[in-house]
């Protein structure tokens, strides 16, 4: 018999799903205890997402995407290119890392437990550098010369993984803000109309 899917049933799953992925984490989290918040069977819940690493993925993408969204949103009171530039850093290596009892480590939990019958692949991550490098370009001076600024996204971003994990156990925030100075004031050096020196 062809079981059919239904909205209300998907919904209850994400709904339980998120709510435990933020109080527990993606490791502390089963299946099982998914279905069970949810009313549902465990294996119902592989009606609706095709593993525990897919299930995840369609909570944490939109929250992702919708937290770089707020970032450009935001970006547009700032003032001047160096604190835009800081801007960016900042909400990537502290604020994101912080956010929802630590909610973006779950990220570096799934990735880590991931194998190749999950089919992870790097969509999530390529939107986000994209995203990220066009906020970098917006807030360049008009008349910079060429910067891979693509390649800038994806240093921050791998950054990211670390400042994530470092948030959650709770080490070495006292590097944060020297290193987010020293990110920025390479970036605005990199984007200058012509090379600057840096700060000392």
């Amino acid at each position: 018999m062809v079981q059919v899917k239904k909205a209300e049933v998907r919904d209850a799953i994400l709904e339980a799903a998120a709510r435990l992925f933020e109080e527990k984490g993606y490791v502390g989290t089963s299946i099982s205890e998914i279905g069970q918040t949810a009313g549902v069977a465990s294996s119902g819940i592989y009606i609706y997402f095709g593993s525990k690493l897919d299930l995840f993925y369609t909570i944490f993408s939109p929250w992702l995407m919708e937290r770089l969204d707020r970032l450009d949103r935001e970006l547009k009171a700032v003032d001047g290119h160096r604190n835009k530039v800081r801007r960016i850093v900042d909400t990537l290596w502290v604020e994101i890392p912080n956010e929802s009892n630590f909610f973006a480590n779950n990220l570096m939990q799934a990735v880590s437990t991931v194998t190749k019958a999950d089919h992870y692949n790097g969509d999530l991550l390529e939107w986000c550098e994209q995203r990220v490098a066009g906020m970098l370009r917006e807030a360049a001076p008009r008349a910079s010369r060429r910067v891979d600024y693509v390649s800038l996204a994806h240093i921050l971003f791998m950054s990211f993984n670390g400042f994530v994990a470092g948030a959650y156990l709770g080490v070495r925030g006292d590097k944060a803000d020297p290193a987010i100075e020293a990110m920025t004031d390479l970036i605005v050096a990199a984007s200058a109309p012509t090379l600057v020196p840096l700060r000392s």
